[in-house]
């Protein structure tokens, strides 16, 4: 998916990836970027990987993309969960990434509000959903519509769940790939860190950051203090709304009268 005409940027999905979900986020980068969009294998219309789900084959996909595209160099945007998938993209190709735009990444398990309790708990049934047998118990109860909030429940004391009614849509029809690697991609929100990484090369890379100060799932504080000592050209602003991720999808129209001045910041923030 592509929108815009400006310098090339690519968007990098965030846990659930479908491209509707994202088609008034890319018209709105638009008006600065030629903005690229791609589903994580297993989401949506694409095809799972042929093994088992994991960061660097995403990072592969970028590079696979960029050169479909024809493009040396590209900035590169993450959200949320997706920040995972995005740094482990800048670690392995720093000479693809002109500039980094993050917003409420999630950089280690460490930044993850919950308790030692809570995830320790997690990490104890990773093995448990991870087997087929039990994916297909999910997959049922995620289908009925009688149930289904049953699996939202537990979702919620894994996290702070927010708009909660489309992630019930999404679970009624939550495909069996896509299942699989939502649990992978938990597993590396479990356990991530990136704090012993050698950031030389990725360092260099312009970063612009954004994220509320009231971040309810991920510590704002520890996610500044880790970016900052990390890229040396490090530009960040901070909002103070009380979600993590807006709490609807708003249109394009939206999104360019309230949201506008984040594109104004990123001609501040980054080289283009």
């Amino acid at each position: 998916m592509k929108y815009g005409t400006g310098k090339p940027l690519i968007i990098f999905p965030a846990t659930i990836s479908r491209l509707h979900n994202w088609t008034n986020l890319l018209q709105f980068m638009g008006d600065k970027f030629t903005s690229y969009f791609f589903e994580l294998p297993g989401h949506g219309g694409s095809s799972s990987f042929r093994v088992p789900f994991k960061s660097e084959l995403v990072a592969r996909t970028f590079a696979d993309f960029a050169d479909y595209l024809k493009l040396e160099t590209v900035n590169v945007m993450g959200f949320s969960f997706g920040g995972i998938l995005t740094l482990k993209t800048v670690m392995a190709y720093p000479e693809r990434v002109r500039s980094l735009i993050l917003f409420a990444p999630c950089v280690s398990y460490k930044a993850v509000r919950f308790s030692q309790n809570r995830m320790a708990v997690l990490r104890s049934l990773l093995p448990l959903i991870s087997k087929t047998q039990v994916q297909k118990l999910l997959l049922r109860t995620a289908h009925n519509e009688k149930t289904v909030n049953l699996l939202i429940d537990f979702l919620k004391f894994i996290g702070h769940l927010e708009r909660t009614m489309e992630i019930r849509n999404t679970l009624l029809k939550l495909p069996a790939d896509t299942l699989n690697t939502v649990i992978a991609e938990i597993r590396e929100i479990l356990t991530v860190d990136f704090a012993q990484e050698d950031w030389s090369r990725a360092g260099k890379i312009p970063l612009y950051f954004g994220m509320s100060v009231n971040d309810p799932l991920l510590n704002f504080q520890f996610t500044l203090d880790f970016l900052k000592s990390r890229f040396n050209n490090f530009k960040s602003t901070s909002f103070d709304f009380p979600f993590h991720q807006l709490p609807k999808e708003y249109d394009y129209q939206y999104l360019k009268k309230n949201m506008g001045g984040l594109l104004r910041s990123l001609d501040q923030g980054i080289s283009g």
